[in-house]
Parts: C-alpha cells; sequence; structure tokens
C-alpha cells in the first residue's frame, strides 16, 4: 500500500512539475506569429533542417526552384527538405510495397528486381504529382475568381474607397487562394511594407500572369493617376474572355478523354449485350 501511495505521489509530482514547466514557456506575440508565417511564404528566407545527403542531390538552384513551386502551390509550410524526404519514403514505399507483392504472390524471383524499379519510380514520383496538380487546381481557382475580384475593386474605387479599403471590401466578395493572398498582403501593408512590394510579391507567389497583370496595372495606374476603375473594368474583361477561352479547351478536349473509358468500359459492354444471348445459346446447344 504505502509503495502504491509513493508512485501516485511520485505521478502527481511529476505532472505538476510538468504543467508549471509548460506555464513558464513563452508564448509568442501576434505580431511575431504574422511575421514567422509571412517568413514561411518567401521561398527564400524559410529557414530548414540542413540534410547534407539531400544537398548533394540536389543544389542550391534546384531548392530554390521546388521552394518556388511549393509556394506556388500554397503548401506554404512544406520546405524542400521536407518535400525530399516525401519523395524518398513514396519510394521506400513503392519498393516495400513490391517485396509483399513478390511475397503473397509468389513471383519469379527475375521480375522482383524491375517490379521494385518501377513501384519505387512511382512512389517517388507521386509527390511531384501532387505538386503538380495543386499548383494547376490553385491557378484554375485563381482564374475562376478574378474577374469578380476586379470587378468589385473597380466599383469600390468608383464609390471613392481607397486603393486599401477597395482591396478589403474585394476579399470578401471572393473565396479561394486568391482572397487567401490578398488578405495576406494586406497584413504585410498593415505591417509596414509597401502596398507595391506586397502586391508585386503576390503575383510571384501565384504564378500567374494575369492576376500579376492586374496588380502591377493596379499599382502604375494609382501612382500615375490614372482612371483605376476603367483599366479594371478592361481586365475584368480579359480575364473572363481568359476563362471562356479555357471551358473552350477543355470541352474540346472532352472526345480525346472520352476516347479510353469508352475502349474499356462501353464497347464490351455494347459487345456484351447485341452477341451475349447468341452466346448463350450457342454454348447452351440451342440452335
Amino acid at each position: 500500500m504505502f509503495a502504491a501511495f509513493s508512485y501516485i505521489i511520485s505521478l502527481l509530482a511529476g505532472l505538476s512539475a510538468f504543467f508549471f514547466a509548460l506555464s513558464l514557456l513563452p508564448s509568442k506575440s501576434l505580431l511575431s506569429e504574422q511575421l514567422e508565417e509571412l517568413k514561411m511564404r518567401d521561398p527564400l528566407k524559410r529557414d530548414e533542417t540542413r540534410l547534407p545527403v539531400l544537398e548533394r542531390m540536389f543544389d542550391t538552384e534546384r531548392r530554390i526552384a521546388l521552394a518556388h513551386r511549393l509556394v506556388e502551390a500554397g503548401w506554404y509550410t512544406t520546405t524542400p527538405g521536407k518535400f525530399l524526404l516525401r519523395v524518398a519514403a513514396g519510394a521506400l514505399a513503392g519498393a516495400f510495397f513490391s517485396l509483399l507483392v513478390w511475397r503473397f504472390f509468389d513471383l519469379d524471383a527475375n521480375w522482383t528486381l524491375p517490379l521494385m524499379l518501377m513501384l519505387a519510380f512511382v512512389g517517388g514520383y507521386s509527390p511531384f504529382f501532387l505538386l503538380n496538380a495543386a499548383c494547376e487546381k490553385r491557378k484554375s481557382s485563381i482564374q475562376k475568381a478574378l474577374p469578380e475580384f476586379l470587378d468589385m475593386v473597380s466599383s469600390t474605387v468608383t464609390a471613392g474607397l481607397a486603393l486599401n479599403s477597395a482591396l478589403g471590401y474585394a476579399v470578401e466578395a471572393v473565396t479561394g487562394p486568391l482572397s487567401e493572398e490578398i488578405r495576406e498582403a494586406l497584413s504585410e501593408i498593415r505591417l509596414g511594407r509597401a502596398r507595391a512590394d506586397a502586391l508585386k510579391a503576390v503575383g510571384e507567389r501565384t504564378n500567374h500572369p494575369a492576376l500579376r497583370n492586374a496588380l502591377r496595372v493596379m499599382t502604375q495606374a494609382e501612382r500615375l493617376g490614372a482612371n483605376i476603375a476603367k483599366m479594371l473594368n478592361d481586365l475584368a474583361d480579359d480575364a473572363r474572355h481568359q476563362r471562356l477561352m479555357l471551358v473552350e479547351e477543355m470541352a474540346a478536349k472532352l472526345p480525346v478523354k472520352m476516347v479510353f473509358p469508352m475502349v474499356f468500359f462501353m464497347i464490351p459492354a455494347i459487345i456484351t449485350i447485341i452477341f451475349g444471348a447468341v452466346a448463350a445459346n450457342y454454348f447452351a446447344g440451342k440452335p
């Protein structure tokens, strides 16, 4: 009994010391959290753990290009080192899966090495495939929301609001990556960054030509005293026309994409319906 009480007392003392130590940990201020978040969005200023093996495989130029690609996809918390670790993990998972296939299906030993190399390549490339898909999806979302965003900015500027206030109202009218990026730009402006630099950073992060052009025209028009509302209306019409062209391009690609589903699913079903009864009667011995 005494030993049990001793364990309970020790446990309570340990928990007390643990919670007291947690209470002494310094908490970050809201300003420092915002500064760290803005730093994570800059691919050239993000700190990451140095991995000598990965540094030998990817030089500085490749890591910078990968960092820009990660920011373009919106993966702000993923550093190039972490991404390359995912690549290595995917390759090892593919090799492990190939060994499971060889073990349970009792394949010939001559097929083990080619199967392992193939699945390791597929597993290692899968993070790049997901990254490219994320970039394309993000750009598509920005393209869809851009005309409405420009129309809202133009309307609010025409109503007499300043450009910063117009941007603040416009982000409420759109959702998705475009809204997030403009909010971050406004946060940078409130923290003291020049508006031209903040909007230029949005164009560099998203790597979307239409958005980059719109933000550049917006900045230059205000600097030169030009009619921002008219220019934004013209840019909105161009963005809407580009969106229509993308939809038409997707519609033109549908017949080509439908070839493989038709070959593998629809045509066998049609052949089965047409000749299934004839084949059944033939094998049943009926005339």
